[in-house]
């Protein structure tokens, strides 16, 4: 009979037997949908308010910036009106390089009067100030209503005057006591039109404009939340339900590739030696001694399917040496090899099955480094590998083979004590060897449906859409 025969026909025994099979026998990793849901539901109201957060923020931000920088332009614009009439008005007194009437500048100043003259809904001029080019004040005016003068001097000292080009006007925000003021800064001429001096003044922003600024920013947030919300409420429905419909998918998908997976791990083991038990027994073994050593939730998983499928490659292998009843010969044995690179291209063909590759391609591989097919030495063989390969040996040993007799747990550990260091990693056999008899005690005799049962838990286990879902490695 040959091999792709024999797989057909198992293929369709797994399939017609599955069918029968009540609603007990077969996993449910559709137990995950609901909590799938629930999170799915958290993380979308988390980060729908996590989106009108930083919208809002960002909005009130360009808002903020918009809002000041137009109150800005506006106050340096009127002000600027105010200076150029007010230097038309001081030319003649600036046409001498020494500026000296001081007198008669503080009264034009103060003639100027300013703070009358600016919008006091917008603000109001606190300080105002003559300086000449090297930055020393001539005249300085200030409100005597100003309750923080003291302040305002610490902090027009400590700034210095920033003399603009002839024709510049330069205009910064300046917090003091609170409360946002603008720092205007004007050049005077004289009549030969070259800069003589420099006029400044600090404008403090009023509550009313501060409020209407605020007011502003709070309508374009609240505008941004309502609709981030009226968009929530109209797409929140619809998001769900397409939810619900990829959890399911996703639920049927998964379930699809595990039955597949253990109908593709048995038929191998039909073909080979007409059980699937030797696969259900290691797998066990492997997963219950990677949790001893704390191997993360990933690698067990592609274990799980290594196990699984550690001999797939046999497919590729003619019946005539597969289940040849006497020793392999040389050529045979290096036949027989090929399973191991048969096996890495039928793994790597799927993209679900792809990290089976590390027990599929190096099962056979010793840690002295003489194993095959690659000749891998210590740590270089992939960690999985190595923990299958202890499993493996251990339950071969342990079971009733055509060309051997049942060994003891005592005996197999012996066996597997002489390996130490050249086919097994030591630090992985350190861990199985205090666990070896209990769990042989507990798994080897158990019963073809106790053995599916705890698959069934274990599969359940690693691969449930919760795992997934809460990024679990």
């Amino acid at each position: 009979m040959s091999s792709k025969l024999t797989i057909l026909q198992v293929f369709r025994q797994r399939f017609i037997k599955g069918s029968a099979h009540d609603e007990r026998a077969k996993p449910s990793y559709q137990s995950g949908s609901a909590p799938f849901k629930t999170a799915i539901k958290k993380r979308l109201l988390m980060r729908l308010v996590v989106a009108s957060t930083l919208i809002s923020i960002t909005l009130a931000s360009i808002v903020f910036y918009l809002e000041f920088r137009r109150l800005g332009h506006l106050v340096n614009n009127r002000a600027g009106e105010i200076a150029a009439r007010f230097n038309d008005e001081i030319r003649d007194l600036l046409d001498s390089p020494a500026v000296t009437k001081t007198e008669v500048l503080r009264n034009k100043l103060e003639m100027l009067s300013i703070i009358g003259k600016l919008n006091r809904g917008i603000g109001y001029v606190i300080y105002a100030g003559i300086y000449d080019l090297d930055g020393n004040a001539i005249v300085i005016d200030k409100d005597p209503q100003c309750s923080y003068l003291d302040k305002v001097d610490d902090v027009m000292t400590s700034l210095g005057h920033q003399l603009p080009e002839s024709s510049g006007k330069v205009y910064k925000y300046r917090y003091i006591n609170g409360i946002p003021h603008i720092q205007l800064t004007y050049s005077l001429t004289n009549n030969d039109k070259k800069q003589a001096a420099v006029i400044e003044g600090l404008f403090a922003v009023s509550n009313t404009a501060r409020n209407e600024v605020a007011m502003r920013i709070l309508r374009s947030v609240f505008g941004t939340i309502s609709v981030v919300l009226l968009t929530t409420m109209i797409l929140y429905p619809i998001i769900m339900t397409l939810v619900g419909r990829l959890s399911k998918l996703a639920d049927n998908l998964l379930e699809a590739n595990i039955e597949t997976l253990r109908v593709l791990g048995s038929a191998i083991a039909k073909r080979d030696s007409d059980t699937d038990i030797h696969n259900y027994r290691v797998t066990i073994y492997s997963v219950t001694l990677a949790e001893a050593i704390g191997l993360r939730y990933r690698l067990i998983r592609a274990l799980i399917k290594g196990a699984f499928l550690h001999d797939v490659g046999k497919i590729g292998i003619s019946d005539k040496i597969l289940l040849k009843p006497g020793k392999l010969t040389v050529n045979e044995f290096k036949i027989m090899e090929h399973h191991v690179k048969h096996g890495i291209d039928i793994v790597e063909g799927s993209v679900w099955l792809k990290d089976a590759r590390d027990v599929v391609g190096y099962h056979h591989e010793k840690f002295s480094g003489e194993g095959y097919p690659n000749g891998l030495k210590g740590d270089s063989i992939p960690v999985i590998a190595r923990i299958f390969a202890i499993a493996d040996v251990f339950d071969a040993l342990t079971s009733v083979r055509p060309y051997k007799d049942q060994m003891s747990p005592e005996d197999a550990m012996v066996i597997l004590e002489k390996g130490r260091g050249t086919h097994f990693d030591p630090s992985i056999l350190d861990t199985f060897t205090p666990i070896a008899k209990s769990l042989y005690e507990r798994i080897a005799n158990s019963s073809d449906e106790t053995l599916r049962e705890n698959l069934e838990n274990i599969t359940r286990k690693y691969f449930s859409r919760k795992l997934y879902d809460n990024g679990e490695t």
